[in-house]
């Protein structure tokens, strides 16, 4: 399909351009594409998808070697945009040619939304369409990405950010967060959730959540296998008790040896250890503003409010309060989102 051919049929349809630069992360795109792909109104599918091509024909090519034929160089499209996403990959992190960045000056002032995923943002960036912006990217290019581009504000943390009609997001997954906010912004939470439903996504991230979380980063330097899978386990069972003695059987150690590996791989008390997962967990809660305290104490294993309350100001310094202050404005501006599911890991007996 032509590009001409592609502007005349799909016309009415709002256009999802992917803007690709090969060699690309293959997930940054099937990932967004899928849940756009899904998304219907009055039983129509209700976006277009166009792969807009940075290289000089119509193709793109994955990092592990993939092709795919139906692109349209980005200069030869001339049709409609609703929303463009640069997609990320090793691509996107060189230099892009004048020619690139001239048209996204030009087409800029008349999309609707603008978006990248992952490395994505060195795109855009090199456009200047994201100078003075709060922006995300994935973790590991944080560094490189503010150094190279100076009047950004790279945050670390962020799944994705929302500055105007500008969206930046952190590595691969992210995009399918983004992805399902923009269709709750444009079809509402019925249609986000039953593509979410669809496609088996558990736990819907909001934008303020931490795409490096603390249970990732313990995971990575336990070295015994049943001490790795702990964090897993504790975090689908918050609700529990949660004790040294409950802990040492899902790990199936004695208490006693439990007590000495466990010391030995998170240098802390298994107490603490636990409360700061609860901690977080109540962060995901938190930023969902129609969840009651007294639920997410619950949810999260804490006796009363009163107990979320004191972990909170222990760990975090402020109140569940001051902290849905801040960063409940993410879910409010979204709309409504699904509670976190803390409940659908594999146990470890």
């Amino acid at each position: 399909m032509t590009c001409d051919t592609y502007e005349m049929t799909e016309r009415h349809h709002p256009v999802i351009a992917f803007l690709v630069a090969s060699p690309f992360e293959v997930l940054d795109l099937t990932g967004p594409s899928s849940v756009f792909e899904r998304s219907t109104l009055n039983g129509e599918r209700h976006y277009s998808i166009q792969i807009l091509s940075t290289g000089s024909d119509g193709t793109v090519k994955t990092a592990g070697g993939m092709t795919i034929a139906n692109a349209c160089k980005f200069s030869d499209y001339s049709g409609p945009i609703d929303t463009l996403i640069a997609i990320g990959g090793d691509g996107a992190v060189v230099p892009q040619p004048p020619e690139l960045a001239n048209w996204l000056a030009e087409r800029a002032p008349y999309i609707r939304r603008i978006a990248s995923i992952c490395t994505g943002a060195f795109i855009l960036a090199g456009a200047g369409l994201l100078d003075g912006l709060r922006v995300a990217t994935h973790w590991a290019w944080c560094d490189a990405l503010q150094n190279r581009y100076k009047d950004l504000r790279v945050e670390r943390d962020p799944i994705f950010i929302k500055e105007g009609k500008f969206y930046t997001t952190a590595g691969v997954t992210a995009g399918i967060d983004l992805s399902l906010a923009l269709v709750e912004e444009d079809l509402g939470h019925a249609m986000a959730a039953a593509i979410a439903r669809t496609l088996v996504l558990f736990l819907r991230r909001p934008g303020g959540q931490s795409q490096y979380s603390s249970l990732l980063a313990q995971q990575e330097g336990i070295e015994n296998a049943r001490m790795r899978d702990l964090p897993v386990w504790v975090k689908a069972h918050l609700n529990r008790k949660l004790d040294v003695e409950d802990l040492a059987k899902a790990a199936a150690m004695s208490s006693r040896t439990f007590m000495r590996q466990f010391k030995a791989q998170f240098s802390t008390t298994p107490a603490r250890w636990v409360q700061s997962l609860r901690v977080e967990a109540a962060m995901q809660y938190l930023e969902d503003r129609n969840a009651s305290l007294s639920k997410i104490a619950r949810n999260t294993g804490f006796r009363d409010e009163q107990a979320l309350r004191r972990a909170f100001l222990q760990q975090v310094g402020v109140t569940p309060k001051q902290y849905r202050e801040r960063f409940g404005e993410l879910a409010r501006v979204r709309g409504p989102h699904r509670e976190p599911n803390v409940e659908v890991s594999p146990s470890l007996a």
